[in-house]
Parts: structure tokens; C-alpha cells; sequence
């Protein structure tokens, strides 16, 4: 297969240049697509492992293995670009596919018989009966109370009911699609759960014998009652009000009200209420219990310790009846009457409901012993329901633990005081949380990481990935460009260090030295010290199996251990994530295009002659959409047929008015001249030449000026994430004095723009990213300028102070000249 690619390249590389440099084109643009998606997929799978967002494992699942795929993608789009350097690539990426794929792996739902067994049966098998059959089957069998018969179809037979109907794969599409932050769309997702789950079959062997058990139960002329009882119900979690009892069933309808119990598992506030307490919905299958309707004269609930303070009595033992069935009562429709009583042997009535009790003494009595004899059977409070039949004949239908534990807390508040002076509100959060501390701009390569001050609040231009060598002693990050997808913002919310980003103006707004308190959550920030908003506790995020199988796996998706593009540990082999390749992916990409065209012009055989004016011998190769439609059947083009906006703002900056050009002297690659032409070439051969590969909005240079080099390769777009521009800057005429002092002049004008540069002897790099499409295209202007204006400068410079006089001209030149 690597054989097979190599030559497919080689050949493209010998016979059809021009159409190798779109491939790679293409490929560089898809790869653009997929590491922002892959950016967008871990972020979303921090936000779920580290607690700020609540999400089914059928969602995290969902992501990551969209992500994995994404990730692949990238790693081919790569090989398209380089087939020969990157042959190793796609056994590090696979090692991690399989880390993650194992880790997410699920074992299958068990299907297995028994599917219906006997109440008596369901005490010692909670994971099959479910946890209300199971709490009535230990009544039943531990207790001499009245509790009715029953039978349990169990959380194996739901299994198979959506085995045999093929419905698991379906449900699990759709809960992956499900956001808690959506509550339209969850209504919409839950009724075609809802849909699918009635469409279904009840397998033959179930039915039949659910039915025979249904008709041997109600006897002749009853009803049945037929009640949820998922597993993880009435325990921990009560689970109370979300799933759905039917009640009265004729026992000819029981298969039918048994799918709608199943399907009731998926309506809106089940399935929230299951997602914000952890669980999956694979670890929750609904088992069913089928009992006899009571006719009941009255009914409710007790609660054995009554903590409700409203009460004139509390901490007592309280009995909540209403006449008739207690549907009413638990579902908020009725007010009950109340009877508080003393939580003794022979509990005592201390507070009874005035005239028309539904219950007299004695009875209200029998109940309180009933509910207190649960109580210390199970261990702990309960919420027991119970009911009253026309004989006056006590019921005890289900028990649960009262603990609050089933209460779903509401989300902390962080108030900040009144006279808190705001000088930040409404700013974008990439991770959230909050911190105080003294502002430092920090602003490389004027500054490293060795300068930041311990437990500082940094304001940056953009998120630079090696502000994770910073995360061990910064208390938060303000930047004016970055999102919730950059690298830094993923490792920001492994570490809870908040992160504010898109803050316009961020060093004016906020001076150095000062003191502030950022609350990311609000995004907003504070004058001085804001104690209320950092004294406040989240709690921490309900565990479950779900999610600690995520928190296991999400080194292997989101570790990021790759910084550093010039570092020798930047290869393959030092990838520990898949967030690793796709670092590893972005970074060589960008490097392909930068060497997309060499000095030989390869490719470029179809490339267009640019009619400019200027005294400048440059071909255009158009590789989508970078030339206006006038342009099509032209040899030749002109300015104003290019519509790429990267190399119009470049073109635009070459030919300012500021930039002088001598007509007499025809600009191209004199060094190559001078080595093979012996006068067999003219000045303006395209073998000389300056080129560049354009396209909607690309543009990559190679510029061929005297006895120096420079490229360029950008991306400007409506995705401020995506664009950069990368410079390269070499060789000379001058002395190697006066080519030092001209790279001096290019790193001073560009690092007072706020990029990042470095210089190696005769050559500098830079780069710059993160900005929006029109602060890039005035970067690209400015670019472009720099190229005109310093394309023989090193002949005359004579010393750094003449640099710095330069420099100030140029970035402060006369009114109305600026760029």
C-alpha cells in the first residue's frame, strides 16, 4: 500500500506537477476541516469528563468515535500531502484508536432468560427485577405486611425487546444527538424514542407468558396496576415521578401498557433526570412489576423521618392521605391531609388533619408502625406508599430511601456585591471556574514563560499552546483571540483554570499590575478582589461508571504533550494522544504548504504571467477561486483579476506608494541568473521568477528578489481559528553584517505586530494566527509592504541605531501614509 502511494505521488510528481500541487491543495483544505472538527470533539469531551456538561454514554460514545474517525482523516489527508515522510503516522494513530476504542467498549446488554419470574423471586435479583420490584419483593418475603402479589418482566427481557426489534442501535443514534442545553430539540429526539420503542414486538415466549400471568393475577372481573421498576429506581436515586405506572390495566391490554412503561423510559424528564445524576442508559434497563389494582379508600405516603420544617412538628414520622387512590397525590394534583406522629413502638398522633379525616387514629396508627417496621428492616428512613382498601384493609405497595440524595441540586450561585466595579461582562468562556490575581501582559518573544509571575491573571494576545508550561502557577487567562476548540483551552479545563477569550482590546482594558477577579462561568471580570465569587464551592460531579470510563479513556483522546513544532521530540513516535496527532497533523500540514513551491518553480506549468506595472516577473497558478471569472480564458492576468483576498492584501502592500520601484531594474532571482543563465536566459523567464498558488482564500509565494528569497504562505477566511500567515526571510547581496541588520529590521517591525519570529543566521521565520479575516489581511498588507521596501536594504544599512530609525519610519510613517 505505501509502495502503491509513493508511486502515485512520484509519478504525479514527474508527469503532472500542476495537478500534484492541487491535490495537495485539497488535501491541506480537508485536513483544515477535520482538525477543526477534532479541535470541537475533544472540547466537547473535556466538557463531559470534567463535569460542566451532563451527557448519556451513548453521546460520549457517539463522540468519540466520530473523533477517532476525524482524526484518521487527518492522518490520510496528511500522507496525501507528504507520502514519504509520514510513514509511521498511521501506526501511532491506530495504537490510539484501539486505546480508545477499548475503552469505550461496552459489554452487550444481557437478554438472557429468566424474562417474567414471581415477586417472591425479585428480592434476589435486584440487577433483573429492578429497584421497586426488588424493595417489594424483600417486603414480601421479610415482613408479615400486606403487600400484593406480583410478577417481574425483567430488565433482560427490555433487552431483548429491543434486540429482537432492532431498536438499540436506533436509540443509541438518537440519545447521542441528545444536548441538555436543547430542551426543544430533547423533546424531539424523546418522542421518536418514545415511537420507536411502541412500534415494537413483545418477542412471543414474553408475551405468552405475561399474559397467562396477568389473567391468573387480576382474576375475574380485576385490574391490574403495571409500574416501572428500572434498575437504579428507588434506590440511591428514586428516580420518583419520571418513569411511567399505568393503572387501571384490563389484563387483556397488558402487553400494551408494558410498551408504554418501556416507552416511558425515554420521555424528556426521565432521560434528563437519568443524564444529570450520571447514569447511562444501557446501566438503567426497565424491568416491569404487574400487580392487582387496590380500590382503595384512601391512600399516600409516609415519610418515617419528617425533616420538613413547615410542619408545626419536625423530625417526626408523617402520614400524607388523601380519599381514594394516591395517583393524585403523587402526581401534585391533590392537597392531603397530614398526621404527624411520634417515631415510637406505638407511635402516638401529635397532629391530625380538623374535620373529615380520611384517616381515624387507630388506623393512622397501623401505618406508622407498617412504615416504621420498613425502616428498620432496609436500614435507613423511607418513603413508603401505601393504601387503604374499601374493607379499611392496610396495603403497602412500594418502599424507597428518603435520603436527598434523588433531589438534583441547583447549579451555585456567585453573586458579586453591588459596589463591585465590572469592567468585563458577557466575555466567551473556554473553561470555566473563577480566580483573582494581579494582570500581566504577556507578550513573547519579548517574554517567557520563566517571566510570568506566580498566581498572575494573564492577558494574551491569542492562546498559544505553550501557555501549558504556565498552568502549574497562573490563576487565569484573558486573551483577545482563541476559542474553547484551541489546544490551550483544552488543557486550561483539565486543571479548572479558567479561560476568558474574544476579549477585544484586552491590554487597554485591562492595565498591568492590576487587580482583578474573573468569573469565567458569567464572563465577566472585576475590579480588585471579589471574595463572593471565589468562595462559593461547586460541587463535585456525580460519579458513575459511564463517566469513569470516559475519565480513564480521555488521556489517550485529550492529553496534549506536543508544543513545540522546532523541538526534535515533535514527531510520531512522542504522540501520547489522539489530541497529540492532531497537533502533529496541523503543524507538518501547514509546513507542506509552505514548501508547497521550490526554487525550481515545479509545477507551476500552467501558472499564469502577472501584467502588474511593477518591474517584477511573477506567475499565478489558480487552484480555486482565486481569480475573478474575467480571468478564465486570459494568458495573462492582472491585478484586478485576482479575487483571493490573501494575495490581493499581499499584492496591495507590494505596490503602495510608499514602496519605490526603479523601472530599470527588473526584479527576479539574480543568484540563479548569475549561476546558469551565461546570458542563454532573459530577465523576465519564468525560471527566474517570482510564483504564487492561489486560491478563495489561499495564497502561497515564493518571492525572488536579487540575491534573497522570501515565502509566504496564508489562510485568511470568515474563521478567525483558522487563519495564519507564514514568512520565510533569507539570503542577500550585502555583506553578512548588513543581511543580520535587515533580518533585525524585519523581526523588529513584525514583533511589534505581535508576531512570533525567530532568526538563525541568515534566515528568519514568523508566523502569526488566530486573527480575524480583515486583521489578517492588514498583516498581509503590512507583509507585503515589508517585502517592497526592504528588497534591497541590506546594501545600505550601516549599524542597529540606522535599523531602529528605519523601523520607527516605518511603522510610524507620515499623516496620511499609514498602511
Amino acid at each position: 500500500m505505501i509502495i502503491a502511494e509513493l508511486f502515485k505521488h512520484w509519478t504525479y510528481q514527474v508527469f503532472a506537477p500542476g495537478a500534484l500541487l492541487r491535490s495537495k491543495y485539497n488535501a491541506f483544505k480537508e485536513l483544515l476541516e477535520y482538525d477543526d472538527r477534532c479541535l470541537e470533539g475533544i472540547a466537547d469531551l473535556e466538557e463531559i469528563a470534567y463535569g460542566r456538561e451532563k451527557a448519556d454514554w451513548a453521546r460520549m460514545s457517539r463522540l468519540s468515535r466520530q473523533l477517532t474517525r476525524d482524526v484518521g482523516e487527518m492522518v490520510r489527508r496528511l500522507k496525501i500531502m507528504g507520502p514519504s515522510r509520514y510513514v509511521g503516522l498511521p501506526d501511532y494513530y491506530n495504537k490510539f484508536r484501539f486505546y480508545v476504542s477499548m475503552g469505550m467498549d461496552m459489554p452487550d446488554p444481557a437478554i438472557a432468560p429468566p424474562h417474567v419470574i414471581g415477586l417472591e423471586e425479585a428480592a434476589d435479583v435486584p440487577l433483573l427485577a429492578g429497584g421497586k420490584a426488588r424493595n417489594a419483593g424483600l417486603m414480601a418475603a421479610e415482613t408479615y405486611l400486606n403487600v400484593p402479589p406480583g410478577f417481574v418482566v425483567t430488565s433482560n427481557a427490555f433487552n431483548y425487546y429491543l434486540e429482537a426489534n432492532g431498536l438499540r442501535p436506533e436509540l443509541d443514534e438518537l440519545l447521542g444527538r441528545v444536548e441538555l442545553s436543547r430542551p426543544a430539540e430533547l423533546e424531539r429526539l424523546c418522542a421518536e424514542m418514545r415511537t420507536l420503542v411502541l412500534s415494537g414486538s413483545v418477542p412471543p415466549p414474553i408475551a405468552s407468558e405475561m399474559e397467562r400471568r396477568a389473567h391468573e393475577l387480576a382474576g375475574e372481573g380485576g385490574a391490574l396496576a403495571v409500574r416501572s421498576s428500572a434498575v437504579a429506581e428507588d434506590g440511591e436515586l428514586s428516580f420518583a415521578g419520571q418513569y411511567e405506572s399505568i393503572l387501571p390495566v384490563d389484563p387483556a391490554l397488558t402487553l400494551e401498557a408494558y410498551k408504554r412503561v418501556l416507552a416511558g423510559k425515554y420521555a424528556p424528564r426521565a432521560v434528563t433526570y437519568r443524564i444529570l445524576n450520571g447514569l447511562s442508559d444501557v446501566e438503567t434497563p426497565m424491568a416491569v412489576l404487574v400487580m392487582p389494582v387496590v380500590e382503595a379508600r384512601a391512600a399516600g405516603v409516609v415519610y418515617t423521618l419528617d425533616m420538613d420544617r413547615t410542619q408545626a412538628v419536625c423530625g417526626m414520622l408523617s402520614i400524607y392521605a388523601v380519599p381514594g387512590v394516591g395517583e393524585n397525590l403523587v402526581g401534585g394534583k391533590s392537597v392531603p391531609q397530614i398526621y404527624c406522629l411520634t417515631r415510637e413502638a406505638d407511635p402516638l398522633l401529635v397532629q391530625e388533619p380538623g374535620e373529615s379525616a380520611v384517616l381515624d387514629p387507630e388506623q393512622a396508627a397501623e401505618v406508622a408502625k407498617a412504615a416504621l417496621e420498613l425502616e428498620q428492616m432496609f436500614g435507613e428512613p423511607q418513603d413508603v406508599e401505601w393504601a387503604m382498601d374499601q374493607q379499611g384493609k392496610l396495603h403497602i405497595l412500594q418502599s424507597r430511601p428518603l435520603g436527598g440524595g434523588h433531589r438534583i441540586a441547583s447549579a451555585p450561585e456567585r453573586p458579586a456585591p453591588p459596589d463591585a466595579r465590572l469592567l468585563l461582562a458577557d466575555a466567551s468562556r473556554a473553561s470555566a471556574g473563577a480566580a483573582h490575581g494581579r494582570v500581566f501582559h504577556f507578550v513573547p518573544p519579548g517574554h517567557t514563560l520563566e517571566d510570568i509571575p506566580r498566581d498572575a491573571v494573564l492577558v494574551v494576545g491569542a492562546l498559544d499552546p505553550a501557555l501549558a508550561g504556565a498552568v502549574g502557577k497562573i490563576r487565569g487567562v484573558i486573551a483577545e483571540a482563541g476559542s474553547r476548540a484551541s489546544h490551550f483551552a483544552s488543557v486550561a479545563r483539565e486543571f479548572g483554570l479558567p479561560v476568558l477569550v474574544g476579549v477585544e482590546d484586552a491590554f487597554e482594558r485591562f492595565s498591568a499590575g492590576g487587580e482583578v477577579t474573573m468569573d469565567a462561568d458569567t464572563g465577566s471580570v472585576y475590579e480588585g478582589l471579589v471574595e463572593s465569587l471565589l468562595l462559593a464551592e461547586e460541587k463535585a460531579p456525580r460519579s458513575s461508571p459511564a463517566l469513569e470510563r470516559l475519565r480513564q479513556v480521555m488521556p489517550h483522546i485529550a492529553r496534549l504533550t506536543l508544543t513545540d513544532p522546532e523541538s526534535p521530540e515533535f514527531s510520531p513516535e512522542k504522540c501520547h494522544s489522539l489530541h497529540d496527532i492532531v497537533r502533529f497533523c496541523h503543524e507538518k500540514a501547514v509546513s507542506e504548504m509552505f514548501l508547497l513551491v521550490g526554487r525550481g518553480g515545479r509545477g507551476l506549468g500552467a501558472a499564469r504571467k502577472l501584467e502588474s506595472g511593477l518591474p517584477l516577473v511573477m506567475y499565478l497558478l489558480d487552484v480555486g477561486g482565486g481569480f475573478f471569472d474575467q480571468a478564465k480564458d486570459k494568458d495573462t492576468v492582472t491585478p484586478d483579476d485576482i479575487k483571493s483576498p490573501p494575495m490581493w492584501s499581499l499584492w496591495q502592500g507590494l505596490s503602495d506608494k510608499e514602496v519605490v520601484w526603479h523601472d530599470g531594474l527588473t526584479h527576479m532571482d539574480w543568484e540563479e541568473f548569475d549561476r546558469v543563465s551565461a546570458g542563454i536566459f532573459k530577465h523576465d523567464s519564468a525560471l527566474l521568477a517570482s510564483y504564487a498558488v492561489v486560491a478563495e482564500d489561499y495564497a502561497h509565494l515564493m518571492v525572488r528578489f536579487g540575491y534573497h528569497f522570501s515565502q509566504v504562505d496564508a489562510l485568511c477566511g470568515p474563521d478567525a481559528r483558522k487563519n495564519y500567515v507564514n514568512f520565510r526571510f533569507k539570503g542577500g547581496g550585502g555583506l553578512m553584517h548588513q543581511r543580520e541588520l535587515r533580518l533585525l529590521f524585519l523581526q523588529r517591525v513584525l514583533e511589534a505586530e505581535g508576531w512570533k519570529v525567530r532568526v538563525r543566521g541568515d534566515l528568519l521565520d514568523a508566523a502569526t494566527g488566530g486573527r480575524s479575516e480583515a486583521a489578517t489581511q492588514k498583516q498581509l498588507f503590512l507583509l507585503g509592504r515589508i517585502l517592497g521596501r526592504t528588497r534591497l536594504m541590506d546594501m545600505g544599512l550601516e549599524d542597529e541605531r540606522h535599523v531602529e530609525r528605519l523601523v520607527e519610519e516605518f511603522l510610524n510613517p507620515p499623516a496620511g501614509n499609514e498602511y
